[in-house]
């Protein structure tokens, strides 16, 4: 292949390049929509995805069999600064897989970019469907000083495991703040606030990832 030899290519070794980053970006684009973790999607992020993999085709296609290029856009690339803050770990991964699918379909690996885009985006599909992990709560309760007792009998009865963060107390009043993973949310407020001496029950996600729902 032309691609892979370094050799001058035609108009169909560029589109079939392109061709199988794009189906393969696409992909990526559907993987990423259906698996995003955090609270503020950004479509432009996903977008960016696409355009990542096709732009790396075309500079693997110009420097492949050339060492003058490659050295030359190594050169060019090292005294770029990218800015963006990449707010959540996995779309860095996100990242890597669209930069990786245009370097192997820029020399004409199409064989291991489809496989690989194939075999990760099951992967991504099969743990949102059965999360690997639980999920984390903040418990924040403010009682009178002499209710704190029940209400400790009462969060060890309704949560899987519990960790008491912080305890802040004065004559009148007790505050009481729990990283928890909790059976029964309703079962558990419901009680608390039936004891007697209960001021304010408060629960608030630990986690923003739906992944950890």
């Amino acid at each position: 292949s032309r691609l892979t030899s370094g050799q001058t290519l035609t108009i169909s070794d560029i589109i079939l390049g392109l061709l199988a980053s794009l189906i393969c970006a696409l992909i990526i684009s559907y993987t990423y929509k259906n698996a995003y973790q955090g609270v503020l999607y950004q479509k432009s992020f996903n977008l960016g995805l696409i355009l990542i993999t096709l732009v790396t085709t075309g500079v693997i296609m110009v420097i492949s069999g050339n060492l003058i290029l490659s050295l030359g856009m190594v050169g060019a690339l090292s005294i770029v600064r990218f800015r963006s803050a990449i707010k959540d770990p996995l779309d860095i991964v996100f990242m890597f897989w669209a930069v990786f699918v245009g370097i192997a379909n820029g020399v004409a690996n199409i064989k291991v970019s489809f496989t690989t885009t194939f075999v990760i985006f099951i992967i991504m599909m099969v743990v949102k469907r059965f999360p690997l992990t639980t999920k984390s709560f903040l418990l924040i309760i403010k009682c009178s000083p002499e209710a704190e007792q029940k209400l400790l009998a009462i969060v060890s009865e309704n949560c899987k495991k519990f960790y008491l963060k912080s305890k802040n107390i004065n004559s009148e009043q007790l505050e009481m703040i729990f990283e928890a993973n909790i059976n029964e949310e309703k079962e558990l407020t419901s009680q608390l606030l039936n004891v007697s001496g209960t001021i304010d029950v408060n629960i608030i996600s630990y986690s923003s990832n739906f992944l950890d729902n």
